[in-house]
């Protein structure tokens, strides 16, 4: 079934960015990189409706996305709210507590009061967006603002709301430890849908109403909530992807293709490892550094024959422990080069801290003999379909080492896996890869390619708003 109905998209950031001049083109507007965007891009194509977020502080907002027909609904925020909302709770509290508590969270109060305010302020322009249009579907995205389908419900109790959750829910015990962790539950269970990459994170959702509301009247039963008003929540399993037919025709893309012949070039003779992250605490970075170093010290010949390309896309770069990741990260890399870098040869480790294009990316993809994904916790990872489509598009025969806690590792079983926190077991896991004969690696390639093809972001995008219209519509006529 397809859903024609407008969609109003409410996320922490809007989908745009400004475009300097430069190469003969003008200054203007485009779509920012990242994984929300690239998501969503199908529902900006086919459906009418608007895209309610944060405006940044970048004044000038143009009234439409660039191409399309769907509304830009700025949210304003003070720099108080910045700091407390954002780079405090959301990032500070919310961030490391859902990924496992990895990092210690933070748990201030004047944070919380800000989140609560900065979610009423979502709701309220959520709710402005949607009227004139009473058929419309509220889709609320991840961890910044899982108080807005409650906020909404209490205002709107015949909308259509659904919450998806772009990180991973963590174990009751873990998920506990927030003081405020009933006014978040109650937050979610406003939708009629709450989504979640992997059956784990759904059923540990499911775990935490259990455990923290069951006082309250809240029964699980199967994968739905009921509640004590006789509402019902559904949730649900719904694994994000990518746009596989993108993807898949940079192959041909002439500027893919010079790319690939310049890196070629460049890494004549050597076996390419490559990491694309964004620079984060979660991703596993120095870990995966540390087990490049501990195979080139097992393996005296790779030291000339291999080379590791670390790509880290700045991230947060004005919070204190995100400096002090950079600087760690560039510390690993110069001790790795000063100690293991032969005389008159290339360095073994090349480290870029910027933001690619994602047909520069492709370059890289088509080139890298070996993938290394290896996140200490990851909700999905698009990075390893990107590659696993590009390759497989490309004729490679490339492998994928994959983080056993990530969500894509559910899909690309055929990778292969690994345990992070164990340095030396991810050096011979790499080597592993390495060691794989093309023809092993074309049939995991076209395997894990060919799962991501029928499971791409059009899939979910359609199957996730299906499901939150027929959630609704269920709703309403219960009630």
């Amino acid at each position: 079934m397809k859903n024609d109905s407008p969609v109003i998209a409410v996320a922490n950031r809007l989908p745009v960015q400004r475009r300097e001049a430069q190469d003969g083109q003008e200054a203007g507007w485009e779509l920012s990189p990242g994984g929300l965007v690239t998501a969503l891009r199908p529902v900006m194509a086919t459906h009418t409706g608007a895209w309610v977020g944060w405006d940044g502080g970048t004044k000038g907002m143009p009234p439409t996305l660039p191409d399309s027909r769907v509304s830009l609904v700025p949210v304003g925020l003070t720099a108080a709210q910045v700091r407390d909302y954002y780079r405090g709770f959301a990032n500070g509290t919310l961030w490391p507590l859902l990924h496992n508590a990895i990092e210690k969270p933070r748990f201030e109060r004047s944070w919380w009061r800000a989140y609560q305010e900065v979610n009423r302020i979502f709701a309220e322009r959520a709710m402005s967006a949607v009227d004139g249009q009473p058929d419309a579907i509220t889709w609320v995205h991840d961890y910044h603002l899982m108080l807005v389908p409650q906020l909404i419900r209490n205002r709107r109790p015949d909308q259509s709301v659904g919450f998806f959750l772009h990180v991973p829910w963590p174990s009751p015990d873990i998920f506990a430890r927030l003081p405020w962790r009933e006014q978040v539950l109650w937050g979610l269970l406003g939708a009629d849908l709450v989504s979640f990459h992997t059956d784990e994170y759904r059923v540990n959702f499911l775990r935490s109403c259990t455990r923290l509301l069951g006082d309250a009247g809240v029964k699980v039963r199967g994968s739905s909530v009921d509640l004590p008003d006789g509402r019902v929540v559904a949730t649900s399993t719904a694994p994000i992807s990518i746009d596989v037919a993108e993807f898949s025709a940079f192959a041909a893309d002439p500027e893919v293709q010079a790319g690939i012949a310049e890196l070629k070039e460049q890494f004549a003779g050597r076996t390419v490892l490559l990491g694309v992250d964004r620079l984060d605490y979660t991703k596993g970075i120095i870990e995966r550094l540390l087990a490049v170093e501990l195979l080139l010290e097992r393996n005296r010949e790779l030291r000339t024959s291999l080379s590791f390309l670390q790509l880290a896309v700045p991230s947060r770069d004005d919070l204190p422990q995100y400096r002090t990741l950079r600087a760690a990260v560039e510390q690993h890399v110069g001790r790795i080069n000063g100690m293991y870098t032969q005389p008159g040869q290339d360095v073994p480790v090349h480290y870029l801290y910027r933001s690619l294009s994602q047909k520069q990316l492709a370059a890289y993809y088509a080139t890298a003999d070996v993938l290394l994904v290896t996140p200490l916790i990851d909700g999905m990872n698009l990075v390893a379909k990107e590659y696993v489509t590009v390759q497989h598009a490309n004729d490679g025969s490339g492998g994928l080492v994959l983080s056993e806690f990530t969500g894509a590792s559910v899909e690309l079983s055929q990778a292969v896996l690994c345990n992070p926190f164990d340095v030396e077991g991810l050096s011979y896991r790499i080597e592993q890869a390495m060691g794989q004969s093309p023809e092993i690696r074309r049939r995991a390639l076209a395997q894990m390619a060919e799962q991501v093809r029928v499971h791409d972001v059009h899939d979910w995008v359609s199957t996730q708003l299906d499901d939150i219209a027929t959630r609704g519509a269920t709703a309403r006529e219960r009630g």
